[in-house]
């Protein structure tokens, strides 16, 4: 008889994910069980251009939700349906909100992994500084309007604007510039769609030429090189850098994963007790909203697995109550209603109350297996306007190259 291996789970190196798996596999002491954490760039190129799924060497990989479509058309991923039949996870499916299992279903209608890691984006902003006297005084005299957390992008970039003072070591926002084809790609997308844009229209070509996306680039190339409301590092800051930077204390306030302000728990934080939350700003006039990005990691099982029913058992029991909230404690984000209502888990961040009413405003990005692609062009728009401070132009580029892979993939 063979000798049963240990499974080898995949994922994005993050202290909290470090924190979380480390406290739940030492509470599954009859699971045989490591994991491996590699940084999102490496974990992108194992997944999607490499065999990671294929190979046999690991038996669960957490995912970004973004790579799902793609993974499940080239049958990288297996199913759990068959198994969740008999044996769900304690809950499934009502303990998660809908957009928290959406993102993870194949165009059969089958299930292929269970949320992990939630987002969404909300406002992070520092409570000291928006509530101080002066800094309301000061504000309200010189933008005609009383301070609190921005409802539009304008109101963000005069916030911006305000609290920028890099002689105190302080910056009025925070981005995540690192071209890694995650926040940055994703900021712009909250910029266009809360402008009423979209990124591909409803004949199926670029929207990247329309009023709202020039708006959105922008807006964004002015944070970084007119209004200089940006610490210029964080050009190579990705999105867990710049959440560090921010519960240190360098920025005022940020658009961000949520998750972000359970960086501030810690006693020892510059910024412990002073973070609090909010939606994140809308755009202006009738066609603008108030839109937050949904993506979040997935704990999946690849087709490569040597033993997929053990691999399908280990999500299951990583996916209960308690395992939930040991993510949460460990530095990740909770995704279930009832670890968002649990004390521990409240006690920890300020967002856990809102982030049911943050999901019905939450959008993701195409469930398009050719997202990897239309990703890849966003990214090199976005890597030309941090770096190299182009506007329009790299608006421009993305749009033709954008036209060029849908029209090169068309359905016919």
């Amino acid at each position: 008889m063979s000798e049963v291996q240990p499974l080898v789970l995949l994922g994005r190196k993050f202290d909290g994910f470090e924190r979380a798996l480390t406290a739940q596999f030492q509470a599954l002491p009859d699971v045989d069980a490591r994991f491996e954490l590699v940084e999102i760039g490496d974990l992108q190129t194992r997944v999607l251009n490499e065999d990671a799924a294929g190979s046999g060497d690991y038996d669960v990989l957490m995912l970004i939700s973004d790579w799902l479509p793609s993974l499940i058309s080239s049958g990288a991923l297996l199913p759990l349906d068959e198994h969740f039949a008999t044996a769900p996870p304690d809950g499934w499916p009502a303990a998660w909100v809908p957009s928290l299992r959406e993102l993870q279903l194949g165009p059969d209608g089958r299930t292929y992994g269970v949320a992990y890691h939630d987002g969404p984006v909300l406002m992070l902003y520092r409570t000291d500084l928006y509530s101080d006297p002066a800094e309301q005084a000061g504000f309200a005299e010189k933008f005609g309007y009383p301070l609190a957390p921005a409802r539009t992008w304008s109101q963000y970039r005069d916030q911006a604007l305000w609290f920028t003072r890099p002689s105190e070591g302080r910056y009025g926002t925070v981005l995540a510039g690192f071209p890694d084809e995650h926040n940055n790609v994703y900021d712009f997308l909250m910029h266009l769609w809360s402008r009423g844009g979209e990124l591909i229209d409803s004949s199926g070509r670029s929207g990247l030429s329309e009023p709202a996306a020039k708006e959105a680039i922008g807006f964004i190339h002015d944070l970084w090189h007119v209004d200089r409301v940006v610490d210029p590092a964080a050009a190579e800051w990705d999105s867990v850098a710049s959440g560090i930077r921010f519960a240190d204390g360098e920025a005022a306030m940020m658009v961000n994963w949520c998750g972000f302000a359970a960086l501030s728990a810690d006693p020892a934080s510059p910024t412990h007790d002073l973070i609090a939350c909010a939606p994140a700003p809308g755009g202006e006039g009738p066609d603008g909203s108030a839109v937050t990005m949904n993506a979040y990691w997935v704990l999946t099982v690849p087709a490569g697995s040597r033993d997929p029913d053990r691999a399908i058992d280990l999500i299951r029991r990583l996916a209960g109550h308690e395992m939930d909230v040991r993510t949460a404690l460990g530095g990740g984000s909770a995704t279930r209603r009832d670890s968002w209502a649990d004390p521990r888990v409240q006690a920890i961040a300020p967002y856990y109350e809102v982030l049911e009413e943050a999901h019905l405003h939450a959008r993701s990005v195409p469930a398009d297996p050719r997202w990897p692609e239309i990703a890849g062009i966003l990214n090199e728009m976005m890597r030309a306007v941090v770096v190299d401070a182009a506007g329009q132009s790299a608006l421009a580029a993305a749009h033709t190259q954008l036209n060029d892979l849908l029209a090169a993939t068309a359905t016919p």
